[in-house]
């Protein structure tokens, strides 16, 4: 795997899906889009491949990216030619932005690099959940500038203190950074929300929306599936939302709830009763996904607690 840069975003690739980019592109690719004097947006798109949302904004947006002064990083495109958030034996590519041994990781620093000496103003990087989602923000530092990059885009974040290696965590450290999700692959308006609002942030700063407020959330687990376990579909309804204190987040099997330092918190938050797990209190919850593949990939969803922007 090697980084390509291009400095060019020819109007050839506003007919090219996702799924096709690796004939086009050879790998991921950066393209420089920067004009002088003109700080940079830098915008990320499709690092996990089944995430297409970001690219077709791109698509739609190339005339006017074209033009900016922008930096347009294309990630996992071996993914997306399958159609799958990473290949197998690989790693996620969304994991890998602090370092590793891997080809992804080496691309991931050559990126960060090339966009920390380029000051970016803002950076924003584009997903899809899996599961049924409100758009929202995922932030890793609470500055005015970054709160008010993710009150631009929707009424909700989450401050997001695990996992390690996500590409926002990395640009936090040099310019206000987000990741935006955008909704669902099926959703068609998924594709407009990020369109939208990367032609907003071209325009200059971030608009405020009318009367735009934040309710901010901070991860206080990260919840994996055990083999065993059968999803609870019908629990992406509490995302966002706080699920009563006996709902079951499983329809059978247990789960693991990791704390920030690593350790197992699960006895906090549920017990097994009846062979599924269920919740010992009032639990507001987040990427709850009802694709069995995605959460034994990643992870079920995570716990959150509300905190003051």
């Amino acid at each position: 795997m090697e980084l390509k840069i291009r400095t060019e975003l020819p109007a050839s690739l506003e007919d090219v899906p996702a799924s096709a980019l690796l004939d086009e592109l050879g790998g991921p690719t950066l393209f420089d889009l920067r004009q002088p004097g003109r700080a940079p947006l830098f915008v990320s798109v499709l690092l996990h491949g089944n995430e297409d949302s970001g690219w077709n904004a791109v698509r739609r947006l190339r005339p006017r990216l074209a033009e900016a002064s922008a930096l347009v990083f294309v990630g996992n495109v071996e993914a997306a030619r399958a159609r799958r958030r990473s290949l197998p034996g690989r790693v996620d590519f969304n994991r890998v932005w602090e370092g590793g041994d891997t080809p992804e990781a080496a691309v991931a620093g050559e990126v960060a690099d090339f966009a920390a000496a380029a000051c970016p103003r803002l950076a924003v990087d584009v997903h899809n959940n899996t599961g049924e989602n409100p758009p929202y923000a995922v932030l890793a530092r609470t500055d005015p500038p970054t709160l008010a990059l993710a009150r631009a885009f929707s009424e909700r974040a989450m401050l997001a203190t695990q996992p390690r290696g996500f590409q926002t965590r990395r640009f936090a450290r040099f310019c206000p950074a987000v990741t935006v999700e955008v909704g669902t692959v099926r959703d068609p308006a998924s594709t407009e929300r990020a369109a939208s609002f990367l032609a907003r942030l071209l325009d200059g700063a971030p608009p405020e929306r009318d009367g735009a407020t934040l309710s901010l959330f901070v991860t206080a687990a990260r919840v994996t599936l055990d083999p065993e376990a059968e999803l609870e579909p019908d629990m992406q309804r509490y995302n966002f939302r706080p699920a009563p204190a006996g709902t079951a987040l499983t329809r059978s099997g247990g789960l693991t709830a990791w704390a920030d330092d690593g350790s197992d918190a699960s006895g906090e938050f549920f017990a097994l009763q009846d062979g599924a797990a269920v919740l010992k209190r009032p639990t507001v919850l987040a990427m709850y996904t009802g694709d069995p593949e995605s959460a034994r990939l990643d992870c079920l969803c995570y716990f959150l607690e509300p905190i003051e922007p």
